[in-house]
């Protein structure tokens, strides 16, 4: 158990969904908690060839990541310590995969 009183039996994943940032749409997410115990991001593409710019700021860390590895996941904690913000894509479509988990 790493946060205790957290855990819901079964395992839900509540919401699964695709996120698109694109520079004339929606090219960044402002700083949010998510509604969840954890999230998950899983890069659906490719920065340089599909998109430029994008990543994931961690604000209490003051750590970026690039995200862009694609196939590979990031796991964090959703709405307890990990406020962050999606960086804004500056040039092309960045799409990445969101799933909430609440244990």
């Amino acid at each position: 158990m790493v946060f205790t009183g957290y855990y819901h039996q079964p395992v839900e994943s509540v919401m699964m969904f695709v996120v698109r940032y694109k520079p004339d749409e929606q090219p960044y997410l402002r700083p949010h908690h998510d509604a969840s115990t954890y999230s998950i991001d899983i890069a659906l593409n490719k920065r340089g060839r599909d998109y430029e710019g994008g990543g994931v700021r961690y604000i209490r860390y003051n750590c970026t990541v690039p995200a862009d590895e694609v196939g590979y996941s990031m796991m964090f904690p959703g709405r307890l310590t990990h406020l962050h913000e999606g960086l804004p894509t500056t040039k092309g479509t960045r799409y990445i995969a969101v799933s909430f988990l609440n244990p």
